[in-house]
């Protein structure tokens, strides 16, 4: 091949492969017009579109219009000699990802070791056999085609990945509107709240709400688990808690008064509308009371959950932890209510154990007596601070701000 044939063959064969069929595309780059004939004829009709540039600058030009899978590219070339087309490729992020194998006489370690810390990825030794560059050849265009499906792949996961987290935050913020907005109204008493995920979605859930110009109702819920299948049980608890009056609420037939449901009788309903499912496993623990406003009785019962706890206003705390089985565990699982009397000053406060059992890196929980120091300690600032202080010394304690469990509490500080 003389070098007006090879001229006329780069532009024909580069125009005619450019509209071929499916294959990767391969230029091959030589200033020897024997030796592109060797390469051509060793890798035709081997279902590759073959593109053929004589010196460097025409294969930087070829390689930036139409961006091979894998050039061979010669080292020593007239004017721009291999290291440099390979340099300008690898430093253009539009060709940096086009696999080069170097061609070349070049016999010395410190040259291949060269071209491959310049970025190629393979080197055959001149003069060629046909076996061993179609092998490599072969062996790299495979390489190139699994990560291309790999980059398809991860692109098609971020995708999907993104969709994904955009449902997650849809749901937290639909989860987030069911907690309390505003406070009960219980005369001059303060109510505070706060829950915070672990996850995107909690399996944690709380309410403060009036049952009645008297009654206040007060619920903390834990399920039994993380992520979204905790977080849609905790969701439809609470949502059928808000929805459906006739689980808090009774109308007597005879007079048309509405009787008060008892926290026991509202446990044992529950316990028979959330049986755990065989498959999910899922149950919860329920903290639920309701508040006299009149008397400032506290009638509650606590369901695997850890019980209230209350400051007294000289500082001295109670823990009341009334063992009963979680909702959804057992059919007939028996509930009994227990009743505190509260005095003006008292501060009463419900939580999710995942506050208590959180742990530092020596793996020491928490614990409830840390608690009880730092809310009796706590006693002289405000109900909101007061909150945003314990979960914080966990946070400390945890040390991360993303805790391992949920963390719930609701707290209300009586006043006459």
């Amino acid at each position: 091949m003389t070098e007006a044939q090879a001229d006329t063959f780069t532009e024909a064969r580069s125009a005619g492969n450019q509209s071929a069929g499916a294959g990767d595309c391969l230029l091959l780059v030589d200033d020897n017009p024997t030796n592109l004939q060797v390469l051509y004829q060793t890798l035709d009709r081997r279902g590759n579109k073959l593109l053929i540039a004589k010196n460097g600058e025409l294969a930087l030009s070829i390689a930036r219009k139409a961006n091979p899978a894998l050039i061979l590219l010669d080292i020593m070339m007239p004017g721009i000699d291999g290291y440099e087309v390979c340099r300008q490729l690898k430093e253009d992020p539009e060709t940096s990802n086009i696999a080069i194998i170097f061609l070349s006489a070049l016999d010395d370690t410190s040259d291949k070791v060269r071209g491959l810390d310049m970025g190629a990825v393979d080197y055959i030794s001149k003069p060629f056999h046909p076996e061993e560059v179609i092998a490599r050849v072969d062996n790299h265009l495979k390489i190139r085609r699994l990560e291309r499906n790999l980059s398809r792949r991860n692109k098609e996961l971020k995708a999907a990945n993104d969709r994904m987290k955009g449902d997650l935050e849809a749901a937290a913020k639909v989860q987030r509107a069911l907690l309390p907005t505003d406070p009960p109204r219980a005369g001059n008493s303060v109510f505070a709240w706060e829950s915070r995920s672990c996850d995107e979605l909690g399996g944690d859930s709380l309410n403060l709400f009036n049952i009645d110009d008297r009654y206040v109702g007060m619920y903390v819920l834990d399920v039994c688990g993380h992520g979204v299948p905790a977080a849609l049980l905790a969701f439809t608890v609470t949502h059928t808690l808000s929805s459906d009056r006739s689980l808090l609420v009774e109308e007597e037939e005879a007079d048309g008064e509405r009787r008060i449901i008892s926290p026991a009788v509202v446990a044992a309903r529950l316990n028979g509308m959330f049986q755990m499912d065989s498959r999910s496993l899922l149950y919860f623990t329920f903290l639920y009371g309701v508040l006299d406003t009149h008397t400032w009785q506290f009638r509650f019962i606590s369901a695997g959950i850890p019980g209230p706890l209350i400051v007294h206003r000289d500082g001295m705390t109670e823990v009341h932890d009334i063992p009963a089985v979680p909702i959804g565990l057992l059919e007939d699982s028996d509930y009994q209510d227990t009743i505190l009397d509260l005095k003006p000053g008292d501060r009463l406060y419900m939580h999710s154990d995942g506050i208590m059992e959180e742990r530092n890196a020596d793996r020491e929980e928490f614990g409830r007596d840390r608690i009880r120091k730092l809310l009796s300690s706590s006693r002289n600032i405000s109900l909101d601070t007061t909150l945003n202080l314990l979960l914080g010394e966990v946070e400390t304690w945890h040390g991360s701000e993303s805790l391992s469990d949920d963390a719930t509490i609701a707290a209300i500080e009586v006043r006459d």
